[in-house]
Protein backbone atom coordinates (compact mmCIF):
# COMPACT_ATOMS: atom_id res chain seq x y z
CA UNK A 1 0.00 0.00 0.00
CA UNK A 2 1.68 3.12 -0.87
CA UNK A 3 0.88 5.72 1.45
CA UNK A 4 0.19 9.50 0.89
CA UNK A 5 2.50 12.53 2.45
CA UNK A 6 -0.62 13.42 5.06
CA UNK A 7 -0.61 9.72 6.17
CA UNK A 8 3.13 9.26 6.35
CA UNK A 9 3.40 12.92 8.34
CA UNK A 10 1.01 11.43 10.91
CA UNK A 11 3.48 8.68 11.52
CA UNK A 12 6.24 10.90 11.63
CA UNK A 13 4.62 13.48 14.51
CA UNK A 14 3.68 10.21 16.46
CA UNK A 15 7.04 8.97 16.32
CA UNK A 16 8.06 12.10 17.48
CA UNK A 17 6.13 12.19 20.68
CA UNK A 18 6.92 8.73 21.35
CA UNK A 19 10.34 9.60 21.37
CA UNK A 20 9.57 12.67 23.56
CA UNK A 21 10.57 14.92 20.84
CA UNK A 22 10.14 19.00 21.08
CA UNK A 23 10.90 21.46 18.66
CA UNK A 24 14.17 21.56 16.65
CA UNK A 25 16.57 18.14 17.43
CA UNK A 26 18.80 16.88 19.41
CA UNK A 27 20.65 14.32 18.29
CA UNK A 28 22.08 13.48 21.45
CA UNK A 29 18.79 13.47 23.69
CA UNK A 30 17.25 11.97 20.63
CA UNK A 31 20.20 9.05 21.53
CA UNK A 32 19.03 8.31 25.04
CA UNK A 33 15.34 8.67 24.03
CA UNK A 34 15.94 6.08 21.49
CA UNK A 35 18.11 3.72 24.23
CA UNK A 36 15.70 4.66 27.03
CA UNK A 37 13.18 2.65 24.80
CA UNK A 38 15.20 -0.65 24.11
CA UNK A 39 16.87 0.88 20.81
CA UNK A 40 20.62 0.10 20.86
CA UNK A 41 22.70 2.28 18.47
CA UNK A 42 26.25 1.66 16.76
CA UNK A 43 28.05 3.93 15.04
CA UNK A 44 31.25 3.25 13.03
CA UNK A 45 33.00 4.62 10.71
CA UNK A 46 32.49 2.43 7.75
CA UNK A 47 33.99 4.98 4.97
CA UNK A 48 32.29 7.22 2.59
CA UNK A 49 31.43 4.43 0.22
CA UNK A 50 30.89 2.04 2.97
CA UNK A 51 27.08 1.29 4.08
CA UNK A 52 24.81 4.22 4.99
CA UNK A 53 22.97 2.30 7.92
CA UNK A 54 21.09 -1.04 8.55
CA UNK A 55 18.48 -1.90 10.81
CA UNK A 56 17.51 -5.19 12.34
CA UNK A 57 14.64 -5.63 14.54
CA UNK A 58 12.58 -8.26 16.15
CA UNK A 59 10.82 -9.25 19.26
CA UNK A 60 13.99 -8.97 21.22
CA UNK A 61 15.76 -6.22 20.14
CA UNK A 62 15.66 -3.29 17.67
CA UNK A 63 18.98 -2.37 16.49
CA UNK A 64 20.34 0.61 14.49
CA UNK A 65 23.99 0.76 12.58
CA UNK A 66 25.01 3.80 11.65
CA UNK A 67 27.69 5.35 9.25
CA UNK A 68 29.61 7.65 10.85
CA UNK A 69 31.93 8.77 8.21
CA UNK A 70 28.95 10.66 6.92
CA UNK A 71 28.39 13.90 8.62
CA UNK A 72 26.31 14.25 11.69
CA UNK A 73 23.16 15.80 9.83
CA UNK A 74 23.35 12.53 7.73
CA UNK A 75 23.33 10.65 10.40
CA UNK A 76 20.72 12.45 12.19
CA UNK A 77 18.80 11.60 8.81
CA UNK A 78 19.52 8.24 8.22
CA UNK A 79 18.24 7.49 12.27
CA UNK A 80 15.17 8.82 11.27
CA UNK A 81 15.63 6.56 7.79
CA UNK A 82 15.71 3.27 9.40
CA UNK A 83 12.60 4.81 12.39
CA UNK A 84 10.83 5.13 9.35
CA UNK A 85 11.55 1.59 8.17
CA UNK A 86 10.10 0.30 11.53
CA UNK A 87 6.86 2.65 11.86
CA UNK A 88 5.97 2.15 8.14
CA UNK A 89 6.70 -1.00 6.94
CA UNK A 90 7.87 -3.24 10.10
CA UNK A 91 11.06 -3.66 8.64
CA UNK A 92 13.06 -6.69 10.53
CA UNK A 93 15.88 -6.55 8.47
CA UNK A 94 17.96 -4.45 6.19
CA UNK A 95 21.33 -2.93 5.29
CA UNK A 96 21.26 0.82 2.81
CA UNK A 97 23.83 0.73 0.31
CA UNK A 98 25.14 4.28 -1.50
CA UNK A 99 22.91 4.32 -4.57
CA UNK A 100 20.77 2.09 -3.62
CA UNK A 101 17.49 0.86 -5.02
CA UNK A 102 15.35 3.72 -5.14
CA UNK A 103 11.99 1.86 -4.22
CA UNK A 104 8.54 2.89 -2.69
CA UNK A 105 9.55 1.90 0.67
CA UNK A 106 12.89 4.02 -0.08
CA UNK A 107 11.01 7.04 -1.15
CA UNK A 108 8.59 6.85 1.63
CA UNK A 109 11.20 6.20 4.49
CA UNK A 110 12.85 9.35 3.21
CA UNK A 111 9.93 11.29 3.77
CA UNK A 112 9.27 10.02 7.22
CA UNK A 113 12.85 10.79 7.93
CA UNK A 114 12.19 14.22 6.73
CA UNK A 115 8.94 14.84 8.13
CA UNK A 116 10.34 13.47 11.83
CA UNK A 117 13.07 15.84 11.50
CA UNK A 118 11.88 18.74 10.30
CA UNK A 119 8.05 18.68 10.96
CA UNK A 120 6.14 21.42 8.78
CA UNK A 121 3.91 23.02 11.76
CA UNK A 122 7.63 23.38 13.63
CA UNK A 123 9.36 25.08 10.72
CA UNK A 124 6.17 27.55 9.95
CA UNK A 125 5.62 28.46 13.75
CA UNK A 126 9.29 30.11 13.49
CA UNK A 127 9.21 31.17 10.19
CA UNK A 128 6.52 34.12 10.30
CA UNK A 129 5.23 34.94 6.63
CA UNK A 130 2.00 36.24 4.70
CA UNK A 131 3.12 34.17 1.83
CA UNK A 132 6.00 34.91 -0.77
CA UNK A 133 8.58 34.32 1.60
CA UNK A 134 12.27 33.97 -0.11
CA UNK A 135 14.74 32.72 2.14
CA UNK A 136 18.82 33.62 1.97
CA UNK A 137 21.51 31.59 2.94
CA UNK A 138 21.53 32.94 6.55
CA UNK A 139 17.98 31.54 7.63
CA UNK A 140 18.57 28.55 5.85
CA UNK A 141 21.45 27.82 7.83
CA UNK A 142 20.14 28.80 11.12
CA UNK A 143 17.00 26.23 10.27
CA UNK A 144 19.48 23.60 9.77
CA UNK A 145 21.23 24.33 13.03
CA UNK A 146 18.21 24.21 15.00
CA UNK A 147 16.64 20.79 13.07
CA UNK A 148 19.57 19.21 13.04
CA UNK A 149 19.68 18.29 9.24
CA UNK A 150 22.32 18.59 6.39
CA UNK A 151 22.18 21.46 4.30
CA UNK A 152 20.71 20.16 1.59
CA UNK A 153 18.22 18.40 3.47
CA UNK A 154 17.24 21.13 4.97
CA UNK A 155 16.76 23.02 1.19
CA UNK A 156 14.64 20.20 0.17
CA UNK A 157 12.31 20.35 3.06
CA UNK A 158 11.87 23.67 3.19
CA UNK A 159 10.74 23.80 -0.82
CA UNK A 160 7.92 21.11 0.16
CA UNK A 161 6.85 23.44 3.00
CA UNK A 162 7.00 26.71 1.03
CA UNK A 163 7.38 26.23 -2.60
CA UNK A 164 10.37 25.88 -4.75
CA UNK A 165 10.03 29.90 -5.41
CA UNK A 166 11.02 30.29 -1.52
CA UNK A 167 14.42 28.58 -2.50
CA UNK A 168 16.60 30.71 -4.56
CA UNK A 169 18.49 29.01 -6.99
CA UNK A 170 21.79 30.20 -5.67
CA UNK A 171 21.11 28.39 -2.53
CA UNK A 172 22.22 25.56 -3.79
CA UNK A 173 25.47 26.00 -5.02
CA UNK A 174 26.22 27.13 -1.24
CA UNK A 175 29.25 25.37 1.12
CA UNK A 176 27.61 25.03 4.30
CA UNK A 177 31.13 24.60 5.66
CA UNK A 178 32.30 27.92 4.39
CA UNK A 179 28.91 29.34 5.96
CA UNK A 180 28.99 28.02 9.30
CA UNK A 181 32.65 29.09 9.70
CA UNK A 182 31.61 33.00 8.68
CA UNK A 183 28.55 32.74 10.75
CA UNK A 184 30.38 31.09 13.81
CA UNK A 185 27.99 28.50 13.74
CA UNK A 186 28.01 24.27 14.65
CA UNK A 187 30.52 23.05 11.85
CA UNK A 188 29.88 19.44 13.49
CA UNK A 189 26.71 18.99 11.75
CA UNK A 190 28.80 19.20 8.38
CA UNK A 191 31.39 17.15 9.18
CA UNK A 192 31.75 13.56 9.39
CA UNK A 193 31.87 12.47 13.12
CA UNK A 194 34.34 9.16 12.70
CA UNK A 195 32.71 8.16 16.09
CA UNK A 196 32.75 4.30 17.60
CA UNK A 197 30.10 4.18 19.58
CA UNK A 198 27.48 1.51 20.72
CA UNK A 199 24.89 1.02 23.66
CA UNK A 200 27.79 -0.55 25.93
CA UNK A 201 24.95 -1.09 28.96
CA UNK A 202 22.94 -3.52 26.25
CA UNK A 203 23.60 -5.63 23.45
CA UNK A 204 27.34 -5.41 23.49
CA UNK A 205 28.35 -5.09 26.72
CA UNK A 206 25.94 -8.74 27.52
CA UNK A 207 28.14 -10.45 25.06
CA UNK A 208 31.03 -9.17 26.47
CA UNK A 209 30.01 -10.41 29.52
CA UNK A 210 29.13 -14.01 28.02
CA UNK A 211 32.35 -14.25 26.16
CA UNK A 212 34.32 -13.31 29.64
CA UNK A 213 32.22 -16.04 31.57
CA UNK A 214 32.94 -18.22 28.31
CA UNK A 215 29.28 -19.18 27.64
CA UNK A 216 29.31 -18.18 23.86
CA UNK A 217 32.51 -19.29 22.10
CA UNK A 218 34.89 -16.01 20.62
CA UNK A 219 34.13 -17.38 17.10
CA UNK A 220 30.20 -16.67 18.29
CA UNK A 221 30.95 -13.25 19.38
CA UNK A 222 32.39 -12.46 16.40
CA UNK A 223 29.28 -13.37 14.41
CA UNK A 224 27.13 -11.70 17.15
CA UNK A 225 29.19 -8.02 16.01
CA UNK A 226 29.18 -9.16 12.59
CA UNK A 227 24.98 -8.95 12.73
CA UNK A 228 24.91 -5.67 13.76
CA UNK A 229 27.69 -4.62 11.33
CA UNK A 230 30.80 -4.66 13.76
CA UNK A 231 34.16 -5.48 13.62
CA UNK A 232 34.42 -7.95 16.69
CA UNK A 233 38.23 -7.39 17.16
CA UNK A 234 37.80 -3.90 17.18
CA UNK A 235 34.76 -4.29 19.87
CA UNK A 236 37.20 -5.95 22.00
CA UNK A 237 39.96 -3.46 21.79
CA UNK A 238 37.69 -0.04 22.78
CA UNK A 239 35.71 -2.89 25.59
CA UNK A 240 39.17 -3.34 26.87
CA UNK A 241 39.93 0.26 27.03
CA UNK A 242 36.55 1.24 28.61
CA UNK A 243 37.17 -1.50 31.57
Amino acid sequence: MVRTPREIEAVALKARKELGLCLGLNESLLRKNLEDRGYFLFYYPFGESGILGALFSNVHARILVINSSQSIGRQNFTVAHELGHIYLHNTESLVEMPGGESSTKEMEADSFASMFLMPANDVSSIIRTNGGIEFDAVEVMEISQMFRMSYKATLERLKEVFGQRAIPQSLWDKKPLQLAEMLNMDRRLYEPSEEKYWSNSKYVSTAFRALKKERISFSRFLELMKEIGLDGYDVLENMKENN
